[in-house]
């Protein structure tokens, strides 16, 4: 007879036990989400956040060099003010690139600039994503086809 309620016992904490599954939610920064939906773009997932303390821009000059020259943000103004540069992987691709990233910098609370980064990820045969540097460009529209950089044509630029 105990063995017999112990097994009802039993019985009845597992028939009582499902399986929790946690579901992921993002939360993105609402003002980059309306900043870039603005052009068109979605963000696809976090990728990066870098703070610049006020006066420490001028110590990482290639980087402010390459903001300046190929994603045509001059951040001179800022050098003495804190600067985030934050990035996210877009859910928009290109048929050369499946790895898009925007960059958007604020300074104050306030958005002072975007760019982009056209990349390919590859899946190598161990496992390891490998991803392959692209085109650094401008921010401009996600409907709009840029052919001064050869980024390709947009496969699903309005997945939501």
């Amino acid at each position: 007879m105990r063995s017999m309620i112990m097994t009802l016992l039993v019985l009845l904490v597992l028939a009582g036990c499902k399986e929790h599954t946690k579901e992921s939610v993002e939360i993105y920064n609402p003002l980059h989400t309306e900043y870039l939906q603005q052009y068109g773009w979605h963000i696809g997932q976090y990728y990066s956040e870098t703070r610049f303390k006020a006066n420490t821009l001028q110590d990482y000059q290639e980087h402010v060099d390459k903001i300046r020259t190929e994603g045509h943000v001059d951040l001179s103004p800022y050098l003495n003010k804190d600067v985030i540069e934050t990035g996210y992987v877009l859910k928009e691709k290109t048929d050369h690139y499946n790895h898009i990233v925007v960059y958007i910098l604020e300074s104050g609370g306030a958005i002072i600039g975007s760019y982009l980064e056209f990349n390919h990820e590859v899946v190598q045969p161990n496992g390891e994503i490998q991803v392959n540097a692209g085109q650094t460009t401008p921010m401009f529209p996600s409907n709009q086809q840029d052919e001064q950089y050869g980024i390709g044509r947009f496969v699903n630029a309005n997945n939501d």
